[in-house]
């Protein structure tokens, strides 16, 4: 019986002495809070735009393979029929050749990076599964230059789950009808003469666009071709992404 006693009295002394007190506790968590205050901020927003450049370096390259495989039953893209409506365009080169089924969908909003609301055309023709597709058939014509074909791609990678915004979650690629031959004031070294067609991230619309600028120009050092800066649309910040190596530059004016 004695040896429990003492034994019993030698644990209570440990306790004792092991035992944080209220004030010790509550300064522990208080350093635990300021910790994780400054470290989880940064480690989330790594985390998202991690998913983001993921998730649209998985697009591009789904949107790629649709396009080769339909070529495969309806020829090289360039001699499609442009002069398609948005609706019969899509359900016809590209939608039927995606890996994921998407289903029509009534509209495609977002904001811009200046923070204006753009509700695309009753013209575009939009498509939803998880993620929102619009598309938006173009010809257009430049001084001298032959007829532009282009098919704007709109993609939400995320769908309805947060505010739309253009180069946040909302990106536009472009696949672009024209071989550039000739001279002119468009020409940079990024773009000489020759075949640049196929499909690309940006508003190209021809190549006064970003896809002929530099990183440095894309986020706004070339104010005629970079608009992926706060005080433009943003239609270019995909792109940027991708002049960048697949990563978000340090001076990529969105905070994710």
């Amino acid at each position: 019986m004695g040896y429990y006693i003492k034994f019993g009295v030698k644990m209570n002394k440990v306790i004792q002495k092991s035992a944080f007190t209220l004030a010790e506790v509550l300064i522990t968590l208080g350093i635990i809070g300021v910790v994780a205050a400054m470290t989880l901020p940064p480690l989330l927003s790594k985390y998202r735009s991690t998913v983001t450049v993921n998730e649209l370096k998985k697009t591009y390259s789904e949107l790629q393979q649709a396009i080769k495989m339909s070529e495969v039953y309806n020829g090289d893209f360039r001699y499609w029929d442009w002069t398609l409506d948005e609706a019969t365009f899509s359900k016809k080169y590209i939608m039927p050749y995606l890996a994921k089924k998407y289903t029509v969908s009534r509209n495609f909003d977002y904001y811009t990076l200046n923070g204006n609301y753009t509700h695309l055309s009753t013209k575009a023709q939009y498509y939803y599964n998880g993620k929102k597709i619009a598309f938006r058939v173009i010809i257009t014509k430049r001084e001298n230059m032959d007829d532009i074909k282009y098919a704007n791609i709109y993609v939400d990678l995320d769908g309805e789950k947060r505010q739309s915004i253009m180069g946040k979650d909302v990106f536009l690629f472009t696949l672009f009808n024209y071989t550039y031959l000739t001279g002119g004031w468009v020409l940079t070294p990024l773009c000489p003469k020759g075949e640049h067609y196929g499909l690309h991230l940006g508003d190209i619309g021809g190549y006064w666009g970003a896809y002929c600028a530099t990183l440095e120009g894309v986020l706004g050092q070339d104010s005629a071709r970079g608009d992926c800066t706060p005080n433009k649309a943003g239609t270019s910040c995909g792109l940027a992404i991708e002049k960048n190596g697949w990563a978000i530059p340090d001076k990529y004016p969105i905070k994710f």
